[in-house]
C-alpha cells in the first residue's frame, strides 16, 4: 500500500527498548535497558572482584524476585560532557551507572537480558556532582569497606579542593574526612587485614603516624592480649614467698606490670588531648560528647584541689 509507514522495529527480531528515546534530564519513572548497553561506573572506587559472595547472593535474588530496585545512570552524551576522557572505557554504551554497581554484576552473572534504570542526568552536571553522588550513595548505605570509602573520599577531595568541601558534601566532619584518608597511608598488609575486618579501625587510627615498614609489627604489639595486673584481690599470701615447682621466672613476668587498658586507648587515639579530641568527635554524637565533657569536669576533689 502506497504511503504505509513501516516500523522497522517491528521487523526486527527482539522488540525495540526505549534506549534510543531522546533521555530527559531527570526522570521519575524507571525504564528497561539492555544490561550491556549500561556501562559500569569508571569511577567507582568500590572493588567488584573482591565482592564476589554478595553480588552472587544478589544474582540469586534477581532469579528469585526480579530486581527490586532500579539503577540510577546518565545518559552516554551527559557523562561524556565531564568526562571525555573516559569514552573508550564505557566503549558504545548508551548509559553510564552512577549507582547499582553489584546490581548490574549480578544481571550480567546470571544473563539476565535487561536492567531496570532511571535516568538522573543532572547527577553528570560537573564532576563534583559526579563523585559526589557515587560516593554518598555507598557511603550513606554503609556499602564500602573502610579502604572503599578513603579511596571515594580521596577522590572527591581531589575533586573539590580541599577536604573541608568534601566534607560539607557529604555531610561529614572534616576530621572524619582526614581519617578515612590516613588509612591509605597504611602499609598495603594492614590495609588488607582492615578491608578483610580482621582488626578494627579503632585498632589503626593513628597507625599511619609509624613508618610503612613498622606498621604491621606495631599493629601486632598493640593487639597482643593484656594479662590482669597483680592487685591485692588476686594475691594470695607473701609475694615474696614461692611455691615448690614454681617457675620464678614465669612468675616474674605473669607479675611484670602491663601497660593498662586506658592506656592503650589513650595511644590509639593519638596519645595527645587534641589528637583525642578529634578522634572522639568523629566516632561520638553531640550528646554524647557532651555527657563525657560533664564526667570529666566532675574530677575527684583531690585532682581539683
Amino acid at each position: 500500500m502506497a504511503g504505509k509507514r513501516v516500523n522497522l522495529s517491528d521487523l526486527a527480531s527482539e522488540p525495540a527498548l526505549p534506549e534510543a528515546r531522546k533521555p530527559a534530564i531527570t526522570e521519575s519513572t524507571p525504564r528497561s535497558a539492555r544490561v550491556q548497553q549500561v556501562a559500569a561506573n569508571p569511577l567507582n572506587t568500590r572493588d567488584l572482584d573482591a565482592d564476589r559472595a554478595k553480588i552472587e547472593s544478589i544474582a540469586e535474588s534477581l532469579k528469585t524476585h526480579g530486581q527490586l530496585q532500579p539503577c540510577a545512570v546518565v545518559s552516554r552524551d551527559a557523562f561524556l560532557r565531564i568526562y571525555p576522557e573516559h569514552e573508550t572505557t564505557i566503549g558504545s554504551a548508551v548509559w553510564v551507572q552512577v549507582t547499582g554497581g553489584r546490581r548490574r554484576a549480578a544481571a550480567l552473572l546470571v544473563d539476565q537480558p535487561t536492567l531496570e534504570i532511571v535516568v538522573k542526568n543532572n547527577l553528570a552536571d560537573s564532576r563534583e556532582a559526579w563523585v559526589s553522588a557515587t560516593a554518598a550513595e555507598n557511603l550513606d548505605r554503609e556499602n564500602l569497606d573502610p579502604i572503599e570509602e578513603a579511596r571515594a573520599v580521596q577522590l572527591l577531595v581531589q575533586e573539590c579542593g580541599t577536604a573541608k568541601a568534601a566534607a560539607a558534601r557529604l555531610s561529614r566532619t572534616p576530621p572524619w574526612v582526614t581519617q578515612r584518608l590516613n588509612l591509605l597511608k597504611l602499609a598495603p598488609e594492614v590495609q588488607s587485614l582492615l578491608r578483610a575486618g580482621e582488626v578494627p579501625l579503632r585498632d589503626v587510627r593513628d597507625l599511619h603516624q609509624v613508618p610503612a615498614e613498622e606498621q604491621f609489627q606495631e599493629l601486632q604489639q598493640r593487639r597482643q592480649p593484656l594479662e590482669p595486673e597483680l592487685t591485692a584481690v588476686n594475691q594470695t599470701g607473701d609475694s615474696s614467698a614461692t611455691t615448690p615447682g614454681t617457675n620464678t621466672n614465669e612468675e616474674s613476668k605473669r607479675s611484670a606490670p602491663r601497660r593498662s587498658a586506658a592506656a592503650s586507648a589513650i595511644r590509639r587515639l593519638g596519645g595527645t588531648p587534641d589528637k583525642i579530641a578529634d578522634s572522639l568527635r568523629t566516632e561520638l554524637t553531640p550528646a554524647d560528647l557532651q555527657l563525657l565533657i560533664d564526667h570529666l569536669q566532675r574530677l575527684p576533689n583531690n585532682v581539683a584541689g
